[in-house]
């Protein structure tokens, strides 16, 4: 090996990282993305002990332990062959394949040839061996004790699975093992250094929990950029990450992307892969977003149904929700809704009462589940447009383009309504609340208005006795699956598509 090509090594970690990942991975090449230059700019101040408590979160999958856990040791013992470090992580096994590849990084090739460092033969354990100079690695689970095992470097990696994202007694552990036993066994606290790798799983894990102190930097990298944003690599150079823009741009299609957003598993994109568990700061919406209005608004104004159709009936199954949007100017009043897991019969019958009731000139429905059906039976009529719609974007963001709409108060509910509460908490809660049917109606009917602002309504029906002004027998009660919807018993002849 060159000389020149030997200090580069010595000198910086992106190389030297370079170098062992095709020592130990049989020649393959570690990607050229620029988010891992950053991570080992920062990861070199580390090494050189100009950051003593970094956290590093990151998406799964993107080489962080790799470079933090297993290059880095190596990297500090070929400067400081006396360094004593300690890896930890949620299991031995784990904590074991991390310690098999700094040793292999070690016994290498090329790190014999740029360094002197060598792991004394008679020292060689797999989870804890030492240096002829005496420095001594040491990979543990996190739960296997480390009282007496003190050290200059303390690497936590995954300190907690993915499965016990919200188990509250071991997140509480975690934090009683950090404070008690882990910080405590740097052998210098003023000196030593504390890193901690992982992707997060809740906003109480161990990086929300030490970051409610002072004194630590924190490397967040997202799977997706939420805006754009300049990075110092240092010695003059910047990464300029846009909006956007994937972490790893070769590695991953934006249909895996949307998927993987369109996913229910918990935790969910937003916590494991944006790295943001408190939700998306550009989405949050609150109660005192949604404007109120009495029930005497003017009938005359262009209404819009937008369903979104549950599968099929049942309790184990998906809602169905049809709601009744009066457009009013720049305002959108949500008049009515109604929510429920109904077969296909009551589906369709609920959904034939508010198109009575309320004159639609424009009914959408989402080309999914129950809404096909709906919309090949749901017959023509004067002046009403039937939209079958087919989501191209994730919920995320259907939702997330209508914010500013939201938030300058331009959706407005009534003020007495019975599901006013729950419609409120799964749109603030959004996207971590346990349903989101209601939120996809809403979508629908904020992103087909943004594009056809000036609906215009349908002709007032002409009274006739023994009617309400809504067409509707003035006996009928509601019951069933209609949510007060009422006069259930009427006959929907006119709203059948007729078939032969």
């Amino acid at each position: 090996m060159k000389i020149g090509m030997k200090r580069l090594l010595r000198k910086s970690f992106l190389a030297f990282a370079h170098k062992a990942y095709a020592a130990i991975n049989e020649g393959r090449r570690l990607d050229m993305d620029p988010y891992l230059e950053l991570l080992a700019a920062r990861l070199q101040k580390v090494a050189q002990k100009k950051t003593r408590r970094l956290i590093v979160s990151m998406p799964p999958r993107h080489g962080k332990s790799f470079l933090c856990s297993k290059c880095l040791p190596a990297f500090i013992l070929a400067h400081d062959p006396a360094a004593r470090i300690v890896v930890l992580s949620y299991g031995t096994e784990l904590a074991e394949e991390i310690a098999y590849d700094i040793r292999a990084i070690m016994w290498s090739e090329f790190y014999q040839e740029i360094t002197a460092t060598r792991i004394a033969k008679n020292r060689a354990k797999l989870n804890d061996f030492a240096t002829t100079a005496g420095g001594r690695v040491r990979a543990l689970s996190i739960e296997g004790g480390v009282t007496g095992k003190g050290g200059d470097y303390i690497i936590i990696d995954d300190p907690l699975e993915i499965k016990d994202y919200d188990n509250a007694k071991k997140l509480q552990r975690l934090h009683e093992l950090f404070d008690g036993e882990i910080r405590s066994r740097l052998d210098n606290p003023k000196r030593g250094s504390i890193l901690i790798i992982a992707h997060r799983l809740n906003e109480d894990d161990l990086t929300g929990y030490v970051l409610r102190e002072p004194g630590w930097k924190h490397l967040k990298l997202a799977l997706i950029a939420p805006r754009a944003r300049s990075y110092d690599l240092g010695n003059g150079h910047f990464w300029h990450r846009q909006k956007g823009e994937l972490l790893r741009p070769g590695a991953m299609t934006m249909t895996q992307v949307a998927q993987l957003r369109a996913s229910k598993t918990k935790p969910d994109f937003e916590t494991l892969h944006q790295q943001n568990p408190g939700g998306d700061d550009r989405l949050r919406l609150k109660p005192s977003h949604f404007s109120t209005f009495s029930p005497t608004t003017p009938p005359d104004l262009p209404v819009v149904l937008s369903i979104d159709p549950g599968q099929r009936g049942g309790p184990t199954n998906s809602f169905g929700v049809i709601q009744a949007w009066a457009v009013n100017g720049a305002r959108y009043l949500l008049l009515n809704q109604w929510r429920g897991q109904a077969s296909y019969g009551d589906f369709r019958s609920v959904a034939y009462l508010f198109i009575r009731k309320y004159r639609p000139s424009v009914i959408l429905i989402e080309a999914t589940g129950q809404g096909p059906a709906l919309h090949s039976d749901i017959a023509p009529q004067k002046e009403m447009e039937v939209v079958q719609v087919s989501p191209t974007e994730s919920k995320f963001d259907r939702l997330h383009q209508h914010c500013l709409t939201i938030r300058s108060g331009r959706v407005h509910l009534p003020q007495d309504a019975p599901w006013r509460d729950d419609w409120i908490s799964e749109i603030t809660a959004f996207p971590h609340s346990e349903f989101d049917d209601q939120v996809d109606a809403m979508s629908q009917f904020l992103h087909w208005i943004a594009a056809h602002p000036n609906p215009k309504g349908r002709p007032a029906r002409a009274v006739v006795a023994g009617v309400n002004s809504w067409g509707l027998p003035i006996s009928g009660s509601g019951s069933g699956p209609t949510g007060g919807i009422p006069g259930i018993g009427v006959a929907y002849g006119s709203f059948i598509r007729r078939r032969r």
